[in-house]
């Protein structure tokens, strides 16, 4: 009888860590080893052997027969296991999840079932202290909310244990560009930085059926076993920290869900999979302003978000701050990479302020720095 398939997903960090961890009869070794007869009998029972079948997989797209026999040899050994790299899970999940029962981090196989993971509601008093400095160097303007969103942290900390609060919800609208993304970035990368991000753009979702690019296919329909966006996200991310852009394209169904999911933490996907959220923190951003929000987004859903948030527009002393930290970070980067020695105040000089005065996205404040540091070295060179 063939044993469940159990896929463990690996970035960088992820590998090594568990390298680090690993015991002495725990093993990595390539598919080739495997398929080849003689490295297999060399591999004795008594070793967890982990198959790194990331390189075989990416030179066998037009050979999935060499896959599926490296699948069947693992499933018939419970000491076998197959490894891949997480930027090829949505792939080799969409070619062969008929065989798979559950894919997990790599360096989560040492850790404790009993072990108690970092999430919005267990945050520790040097954690928020560790966030809030994080959120004032690296999140340009909006002082206050920044404040406000410390506050409702520890506020939803006490609902959450008291059974009233599942799941920590913002609701963003501003304009873009003004850091909007950037906040559940910082957040994520804070708790969260060894794992991938968990990142919806509901701007990719303009066909019928988004609530099924979402979560997934009911089971016996075509790509079911692909499974959703975000529940595939969800499942091979440690992260808390969900971001949602573009919320106001979502449809009907879509506000529904998150309705749901808000009020239960947890929802099932149409692969009959459950998600438990609880101690979760979803970001949801929007381009929306004070005036139109609401005529978009219904109310029993926004009545749902802890927080509703609308980010003002950047004024000219923080997006000055930005430009000259932003270009002297680059130079001092440019300096090291290619031992020069350029002050970057000369670079500063060139940048003209009535256009950053204008200029209402920092995205494109980026881009002018960029600009005019690219142009510098090509004038002194």
């Amino acid at each position: 009888m063939n044993n469940p398939l159990i896929i463990y997903s690996y970035t960088p960090d992820r590998l090594k860590e568990f390298k680090n961890e690993k015991k002495d009869n725990d093993i990595i070794v390539t598919a080739l080893n495997i398929l080849e007869k003689d490295g297999l009998e060399e591999l004795t029972d008594d070793k967890n052997i982990y198959v790194d079948i990331t390189n075989y997989y990416k030179s066998a797209q037009d050979n999935p027969i060499g896959v599926e026999q490296i699948i069947n040899i693992v499933r018939k050994k419970e000491n076998l296991h197959i490894i891949i790299n997480f930027n090829l899970l949505t792939r080799f999940k969409s070619d062969f999840g008929q065989f798979i029962e559950t894919i997990i981090p790599i360096n989560n196989i040492y850790k404790s079932k009993n072990e108690v993971k970092i999430d919005i509601s267990n945050l520790s008093d040097d954690s928020i202290q560790l966030l809030k400095n994080n959120l004032n160097n690296n999140l340009y303007g909006h002082k206050k909310f920044k404040e406000e969103l410390i506050k409702q942290i520890k506020n939803y900390s006490i609902l959450y244990n008291l059974g009233e609060l599942k799941i920590m919800s913002i609701l963003i609208c501003g304009d873009s560009g003004i850091g909007k993304t950037e906040l559940a970035k910082i957040i994520h990368n804070t708790f969260y930085k060894d794992s991938k991000m968990i990142k919806i753009n509901l701007g990719n979702y303009k066909t019928q059926g988004a609530l099924n690019s979402l979560i997934g296919s009911p089971k016996g329909y075509f790509g079911s076993e692909r499974g959703g966006e975000l529940s595939n996200k969800i499942q091979n991310s440690d992260s808390r920290v969900i971001l949602i852009d573009e919320f106001e394209k979502a449809d009907t169904d879509i506000f529904n869900f998150f309705y749901e999911l808000l009020e239960d933490g947890k929802f099932t996907d149409l692969n009959e999979n459950e998600f438990d959220l609880n101690g979760y923190l979803i970001i949801f951003t929007s381009n929306l302003n004070e005036k139109n929000y609401k005529n978009i987004i219904p109310a029993p859903l926004l009545s749902r978000f802890t927080m509703k948030v609308l980010f003002e527009p950047l004024d000219y002393a923080t997006k000055n701050k930005y430009v000259q930290e932003k270009c002297k970070k680059l130079v001092n980067i440019y300096n090291e990479k290619y031992d020069k020695s350029i002050n970057f105040k000369d670079v500063l000089k060139n940048i003209d302020k009535d256009t950053i005065k204008t200029i209402k996205n920092i995205r494109y404040l980026n881009q002018i720095v960029q600009n005019t540091l690219i142009s510098y070295i090509e004038n002194i060179n």
